[in-house]
C-alpha cells in the first residue's frame, strides 16, 4: 500500500471565526529540525503540555488532531461539529476544542489554539506512513510566519512578520501564490506528448505524488498510455483510486522538471464544490523536496532554488505491492555479548523504535524486541510481484535477507522502487505457510514519446 495522505480540500464549518495566531518565542528567525518520512514531513508539537508528532500540511487549513479511545490528553472547550473533504460526501462527526496551548517545535507557540479532533480510526494515515502521526498542523501555521525548508539538511526556520530576508532569498526564483481560503496555489505548466496544460494547482506539502490532476477537468486531455490503475491516497472513507503515469516535463517559473509520475484520482472521489475556482490539480511534496523553498503568505509568494536532488529521477513502487504496518510483535533474538544498541537502526530514536528486554541464562544471552508486522494489502494487477504469486493478506517476514521488522517501512518501501532491472528476494507467511519468492523490478509507467 502506498502512503498518500489525501486530505485534499478539507473544509469545516464555522471555521471563519477568528482564533489565535502562533508567535515565535523571540523577534528574530529561529530554526527546528524536522524529519522527512515517506515524502510527508512531520514535527514535534506539544498540546497542552503533552508532546506529539504532527505532519506538516499546506493542503488542510486548520489544525487537526487523532484521537485514541486511550488517550489523556485533556481539551479545552469542546463542541461538536461536522468535516468535510475529498472522499467524503455528508462529512463525519468531530469535535472542536479552543483555547488550547500549542508549541511547535520549542519556537513557535499559540496559547488561543483551535484544535479539530477526529477519531483515529476515520483517518488511518499511521500504518501508511509506517510511524505515528497524531495530527496534522495546518495553514494556520503558515499565516502565522515566513517558513523556509531545508530539505537536505532537515531544517525549518521561521521568520517574524515583516522580518527582512531579502538576502538569504537572493538566488531564489519568485513565484506568486494565490491564496484562497488559507491554502496556497500556484501556476504550472506541463507537457503530455504534444498537449500543453497550464493552469491553478494546490502547493500541498501533504500529498507525497510529484503532481496530482483532476483529467475530468482538462477538456480534451486523456490520460497517456502506459499507465497503471492503482490505489493512489485516503479520505475519510477509505481508500481512493485512480490512474498513474509519467508526462514529458513539469515547468514552474523557470525550472523544468522532466518525467514526473502524475496521479489521476476517479472523479467520484473529487466533488466539485469544495475545490477551489479554477483548479486543475496539486503540487506534491515529492517535487516540492527537490527545492530549497520559502513560503510567505504575507507576501502571497514562493521562492524557489534548486537542491541537490532536483534532477533525480522520480520514482516508483516497480514491485507493485503495497504494504502496510499491522501492528507489532515480540522477537527473541540470541545474542553472544550484552547487547549494544545501534544508533543505524532506523527504528531507535524515531517515532516507530521497538522496545528491547535483555535476558540471561547461564551464558546464553536473548533479547527481546519490539519489531514492527509489515502486511500486504494491494498487489497491482500484471506487477512482478502478483506474477510471483503475491497475495494481499501475506505478512512480509525477509525483504533481500534481512528481517522486515528490523526496517522502517520507509526503508522497505525505498526498496520497491530502487532501479528497473534490480532482484527482490522476499519471505512470507500466508497463514501456516512460509514462502520464499523472487522477482526483477519493472518500471510498468516508462515514459512514450
Amino acid at each position: 500500500m502506498k502512503w498518500f495522505i489525501f486530505l485534499l480540500g478539507l473544509s469545516i464549518s464555522n471555521s471563519g471565526l477568528c482564533q489565535g495566531i502562533f508567535h515565535l518565542k523571540t523577534d528574530k528567525p529561529l530554526s527546528m529540525k524536522f524529519e522527512v518520512v515517506n515524502n510527508v514531513v512531520l514535527v514535534p508539537v506539544k498540546i497542552n503540555g503533552i508532546s506529539f508528532s504532527f505532519l506538516l500540511d499546506t493542503g488542510v487549513k486548520e489544525t487537526i488532531l487523532f484521537a485514541h479511545a486511550d488517550d489523556s490528553l485533556y481539551l479545552h472547550n469542546q463542541n461538536k461539529m461536522r468535516f468535510h473533504g475529498i472522499g467524503i460526501e455528508e462529512g463525519i462527526d468531530g469535535i472542536l476544542s479552543t483555547g488550547n496551548l500549542v508549541d511547535v517545535g520549542d519556537i513557535a507557540v499559540d496559547s488561543l489554539h483551535w484544535i479539530y479532533v477526529v477519531q483515529a480510526a476515520a483517518l488511518d494515515i499511521s500504518s501508511d506512513i509506517g510511524v505515528a502521526i497524531n495530527g496534522i498542523l495546518g495553514s494556520k501555521f503558515f499565516k502565522s510566519f515566513a517558513v523556509k525548508f531545508d530539505y537536505p539538511k532537515r531544517r525549518l526556520t521561521l521568520y517574524p512578520p515583516g522580518y527582512d530576508y531579502d538576502d538569504v532569498i537572493k538566488k531564489y526564483k519568485a513565484a506568486p501564490l494565490e491564496l484562497e481560503n488559507d491554502r496556497p496555489y500556484i501556476q504550472a505548466d506541463m507537457r503530455s506528448g504534444d498537449l500543453w496544460i497550464s493552469g491553478k494547482m494546490l502547493v500541498d506539502l501533504g500529498n507525497t505524488d510529484p503532481l496530482m490532476l483532476f483529467p475530468f477537468l482538462l477538456p480534451g486531455f486523456s490520460v497517456k498510455s502506459p499507465f497503471v490503475e492503482e490505489y493512489i491516497g485516503r479520505g475519510f472513507n477509505g481508500a481512493i483510486h485512480g490512474k498513474r503515469n509519467r508526462i514529458k516535463s513539469v515547468m514552474l517559473q523557470d525550472f523544468t522538471l522532466n518525467y514526473p509520475i502524475v496521479a489521476y484520482p476517479d472523479s467520484n472521489a473529487v466533488f466539485m464544490s469544495k475545490l477551489a475556482k479554477g483548479r486543475i490539480g496539486s503540487i506534491g511534496s515529492q517535487l516540492l523536496q527537490r527545492f530549497h523553498l520559502l513560503i510567505d503568505y504575507h507576501r502571497e509568494t514562493l521562492y524557489l532554488k534548486k537542491n541537490r536532488n532536483f534532477a533525480k529521477p522520480f520514482l516508483l513502487n516497480m514491485a507493485g505491492i503495497d504494504i502496510k504496518h499491522d501492528g507489532m510483535v515480540w522477537s527473541k533474538e540470541a545474542v553472544t555479548a550484552p547487547p549494544k544498541q545501534d544508533k543505524n537502526d532506523p527504528l531507535l530514536g524515531g517515532t516507530d523504535r521497538g522496545v528491547t528486554i535483555n535476558l540471561s541464562n547461564h551464558g546464553l544471552q536473548y533479547s527481546f524486541v519490539l519489531r514492527p508486522v509489515y502486511r500486504v494489502v494491494g498487489v497491482r494487477q500484471n506487477s512482478p510481484a502478483e506474477k510471483a504469486g503475491v497475495a494481499v493478506g501475506d505478512e512480509l517476514l525477509r525483504i533481500n535477507g534481512t528481517a522486515a521488522g528490523k526496517l522502517s517501512l520507509s526503508k522497505i518501501m525505498s526498496k520497491l522502487q530502487s532501479h528497473p532491472g534490480d532482484i527482490l528476494r522476499l519471505t512470507l507467511q500466508r497463514g501456516d505457510n512460509v514462502y520464499q519468492t523472487r522477482f526483477q523490478l519493472v518500471d510498468p509507467i516508462p515514459y512514450a514519446q
